[in-house]
């Protein structure tokens, strides 16, 4: 069979004014920092038997030909990739080609993905995959395939890297755990991939690393992960593991890595250089419908303490912000960036709060009749608004988000910046972040 992995273009902002900032300033940095293709469609096409012709399709750099004929196209969506992947799905089925959607999206509305494919992957697919393939060979697709249990990592092989053009990528994803017990009312992850964290093994992660490393490009490693250090043992391993492959990676978890003094050395001898922290609001209010656990609430007072001990050690964080919660007023906005440019953070993601499907913020605002554009999905790309704040209107709330942004890559603060990691780079004999 002919087989095509299909990874849709995400819908870009439409908001005019903040899609004008991002096409002009510096902030690009994020979206190169952020982007690459994920992991989930390259696992897929190494669980495919090599006797199927297989297609990788990022239709972020490649156009797609609507005019080659194959056996089974594979999409993989998140929510603000739903509308392109639905137009996709319709023009190849249109043309007689099997269509199977799958990815979070797919999983948490099935019904609706159904209109636009033969067939849906509900879940983790690793598990139903071969029996996807069986039956569009046999003719036979059902119209839904669920995983009826989460996914044994320690079996998964590793991902075909060698299927992204080189060309096209700066960044590598890799992902080595699956799961999260921190539970946030806005994210979906818990949802889907359980509260318990479930990992590969320590060989796994390094034998995909050094496969990336074979395939001749410098790549950057990503760790795709939610929380990729919160089980410390198995963290520290993993750490110790890295630091003789003499890489530069970035990762994703949360401030309790800066408590531990000598975890955070491992982390910088590890190959560290950025991590993606989720503050998400300075705002104690805030913090109350984001943490139901107090996690981040317990440690808010201090935030700026552990950012000036992790980045002290040459390790950039790129804090993540979330504005528009229950707890945010005007003053939000200010306190924000405020804080950003007061502790030299190497960069920053704020966005506004988006009641994704799938989650129990979803399902509150929901109840409390605050939602619009309830399933135009082309407005969900975290920067566009599509509920009624509670203490400001949705207007005030796309206009704060853009003063922000404004305010935190201007030159002088950028500038900035730069001048601290320089001295940071210097003191630390480190090389500069990428």
């Amino acid at each position: 069979m002919k087989i095509a992995f299909i990874n849709p273009k995400g819908k870009q902002v439409v908001n005019e004014k903040m899609k004008l900032f991002w096409e002009e300033t510096s902030s690009q940095f994020l979206r190169h920092s952020l982007s690459g293709c994920s992991s989930a469609l390259l696992v897929l096409a190494a669980l495919t038997s090599k006797s199927h012709k297989i297609a990788l399709i990022d239709e972020n750099f490649e156009k797609i030909d609507f005019d080659k004929k194959y056996d089974l196209v594979a999409i993989s969506m998140m929510t603000q990739q739903a509308c392109r992947a639905y137009e996709i799905a319709d023009v190849f089925r249109s043309k007689g080609n099997k269509v199977v959607m799958g990815g979070i999206h797919a999983t948490v509305l099935p019904d609706e993905a159904k209109k636009h494919a033969d067939s849906v992957a509900i879940g983790e697919a690793e598990d139903i995959w071969n029996n996807i393939i069986e039956d569009a060979k046999n003719n036979s697709l059902k119209s839904f395939y669920v995983s009826e249990r989460s996914v044994d990592l320690t079996k998964n092989p590793v991902p075909r890297y060698d299927l992204l053009k080189k060309e096209h990528y700066n960044i590598i994803w890799i992902q080595t755990t699956r799961g999260c017990p921190r539970d946030c009312e806005f994210c979906a992850a818990s949802k889907i991939f359980g509260l318990k964290l479930r990992h590969k093994t320590i060989k796994q992660v390094v034998r995909e690393v050094k496969f990336i490393i074979s395939l001749g490009k410098k790549f950057q490693i990503s760790f795709a992960d939610d929380n990729m250090l919160i089980d410390k043992k198995y963290a520290k391993s993993l750490l110790k593991a890295l630091g003789p492959l003499n890489i530069r990676w970035f990762g994703q978890t949360d401030i309790s890595i800066a408590e531990d003094d000598n975890f955070l050395k491992l982390l910088r001898d590890s190959g560290c250089a950025i991590l993606f922290i989720g503050f998400e609001s300075l705002t104690k209010n805030s913090l109350k419908f984001v943490d139901g656990n107090s996690f981040k609430l317990k440690r808010l007072d201090k935030y700026s303490y552990y950012v000036n001990k992790i980045q002290s050690l040459g390790i950039g964080v790129l804090g993540s912000f979330v504005l528009g919660l229950d707890g945010d007023d005007l003053s939000a906005f200010n306190r924000t960036s405020d804080f950003i440019i007061k502790n030299h953070l190497y960069a920053s993601q704020l966005t506004v709060l988006t009641p994704l499907p799938g989650t129990r913020l979803r399902e509150r605002l929901e109840k409390e009749n605050r939602l619009f554009a309830h399933d135009r999905w082309e407005r969900y790309t975290f920067w566009d608004v599509n509920f009624i704040p509670k203490n400001m209107n949705p207007q005030e709330l796309e206009r704060g988000l853009l003063e922000v942004h404004r305010r935190i890559y201007s030159k002088k603060v950028l500038s900035g910046v730069a001048k601290y990691f320089k001295d940071v780079y210097a003191r630390e004999k480190r090389s500069s972040i990428l």
